[in-house]
């Protein structure tokens, strides 16, 4: 039997790319287990990787939504059903236990039928939910940190007919998303943000933890997640110091690449999930303090030498082969992140600091080393490890390649260029005084050796040293 039923607005030759996928997301579904009633039904909306959809049918019967016709041909061996059509199309005679639209609303309605917002879309998912029955939605931001960086722009791809951004109804903070589902009938029991993509997250922290709980190794765990997903790809700007600053500043949540929720039809308290989750599983409780990066790039702002000394110190005694970024300093104690994370050679961390220091374009207190090799000299010393750093450094992880760093680099050169001119102008002038008073010397030498004064004086030096060295041969003794 042929799993697939076309309800009209189906998209034929068309497939939506990108679907989600990672293993937080099939941790997410996983947890939705409690949720889910001997025999209960599950609606997948929009475009999920097969594996997700995998999670689900091992405890529920699962009736798939998507709108291109060669997706829902590939996820017929997945699921029990298929609908193929446009969200328009959906009925209110087929009711869910969990209705999930973990890549949102946006991919859910076709060009083929009546074009619904976002709110509109919401309100037919909702619909579709038995009384008690939960939600589990991701709403992208789109001023998020994801945005902010991209270099491509927002209304390009399948989209461009969808409203975005300022002409959409899609609600812009956390806590307008929260009103904008109470009103419609939802009791919100979790809302977290989701980074680094809102298609592939690998990190979703609670909403009230990202905004009060510890802001040193929640804004590291933020900035790996980001470090991980934009390795070596072209961006605006870095967006793991905008994660983190963000973090830092209270604004984690309102910056989140998206949104995910958790929300009940009805006035049923849901499940609580974890408040960290990532793709091992809910993490334990997050220590207090500094990472050790901030710490180091603040002081080198300040042109602190002693607090240098200590950081630098502390690490070097305790976790030398610990990456900055993996650290959180908290009083004269180090605390590990991510024990899995593999160790590297002193030097190697060092060198790659120097370079994010230079390539940053942030202030330190050695203006003469101007280049990487040059500061990793200096920061050993300062960390005690000797002056020497390693001849051919082991390539540290892939970075992003920011515009924003780039254009720094270029100015830094372009500022070393004028003064290598300013130096070379004023070679060139001093030349030019050394050879003009060494042509008037010339000048007199000549004037003065065609004189009959010169050339008595010159016979009269000669005849001098004949006679000095005539007595000299004279004399016995």
């Amino acid at each position: 039997m042929n799993p697939v039923r076309l309800i009209g607005g189906e998209m034929a030759g068309w497939t939506d790319p990108s679907p989600v996928s990672g293993a937080l997301a099939g941790r997410l579904l996983d947890l939705l287990r409690p949720l889910v009633p001997e025999d209960g039904r599950v609606l997948v909306a929009g475009p999920h990787a097969p594996s997700l959809v995998d999670v689900l049918g091992s405890f529920a019967s699962v009736t798939c939504l998507v709108r291109s016709q060669s997706d829902a041909l590939a996820l017929g061996g997945h699921c029990d059903t298929v609908l193929c059509g446009t969200l328009a199309k959906l009925t209110d005679t087929d009711r869910y236990d969990v209705v999930v639209a973990l890549d949102g609303v946006d991919r859910l309605c076709s060009p083929e039928g009546p074009q619904h917002d976002w709110a509109e879309s919401v309100r037919v998912l909702r619909r579709a939910l038995r009384p008690g029955g939960a939600l589990l939605l991701t709403v992208e931001n789109e001023l998020g940190v994801h945005r902010l960086v991209d270099r491509g722009l927002a209304t390009s791809g399948d989209r461009s007919w969808s409203p975005l951004g300022e002409f959409g109804t899609k609600p812009g903070t956390p806590a307008r998303l929260a009103e904008r589902l109470t009103a419609d009938g939802l009791t919100v029991g979790w809302l977290a943000s989701a980074w680094p993509l809102p298609t592939a997250p690998s990190l979703a922290v609670a909403v009230e933890v990202l905004r009060d709980g510890p802001a040193g190794a929640l804004a590291a765990a933020v900035t790996g997640a980001v470090a991980v997903a934009y390795a070596d790809q072209p961006v605006l700007a870095d967006p793991r110091r905008l994660a983190a600053a963000a973090v830092r500043a209270g604004l984690g949540p309102e910056l989140a690449p998206a949104w995910l929720v958790l929300a009940v039809r009805g006035d049923r308290a849901p499940t609580a999930l974890p408040g960290v989750l990532t793709a091992d599983g809910p993490t334990g409780a997050l220590p207090s303090g500094r990472l050790v990066e901030e710490l180091l790039i603040t002081a080198c702002l300040g042109h602190d030498l002693p607090e240098l000394r200590r950081v630098l110190g502390l690490w070097a005694l305790r976790h030398p082969g610990a990456g900055f970024d993996n650290l959180v300093l908290d009083g004269d104690t180090l605390h590990l992140l991510d024990p899995a994370r593999p160790n590297r050679e002193p030097g190697v961390v060092l060198h790659g600091f120097a370079r994010t220091l230079l390539t940053g374009g942030y202030a330190q207190p050695w203006p003469a080393a101007a280049d990487v090799p040059a500061l990793t000299a200096i920061l050993l010393a300062v960390a005690g490890l000797g002056p020497e750093p390693p001849d051919c450094p082991e390539p540290g992880p892939a970075e992003p390649r920011p515009v924003r760093e780039h254009e720094e680099q270029v100015r830094r050169f372009e500022h070393r260029l004028a003064e290598a001119a300013d130096q070379l102008r004023h070679t060139e002038i001093e030349l030019a005084k050394r050879e003009a008073e060494l042509r008037r010397a010339r000048l007199q030498i000549a004037a003065f050796s065609g004189t009959v004064g010169y050339r008595l004086t010159r016979l009269g030096a000669r005849a001098a040293r004949q006679a000095v060295r005539a007595v000299r041969r004279s004399d016995p003794s």
